[in-house]
């Protein structure tokens, strides 16, 4: 789940684990960037910010929190 902390800023919540990633916005300025960006590194889940979506230590355990939106 996207989280939107003051409309300019967004973080990423991992829908398994619970794990959050904070300040995205101001580094990546633009979800549909950071979801690409965190795709290579393994997050999976749906494309949108409403998520599920999944974190690589989650996916590599098999935690069914997400789905690949491949």
């Amino acid at each position: 789940m996207m989280t939107a902390v003051d409309g300019t800023d967004f973080g990423l919540r991992c829908d398994g684990c619970g794990l959050i990633l904070r300040g995205l916005g101001g580094v990546l300025h633009r979800w549909d960037l950071a979801w690409s960006v965190l795709r290579r590194y393994g997050w999976i889940g749906e494309r949108t910010t409403g998520g599920p979506h999944c974190c690589p230590r989650c996916v590599r355990h098999g935690v069914p929190a997400a789905h690949d939106d491949l």
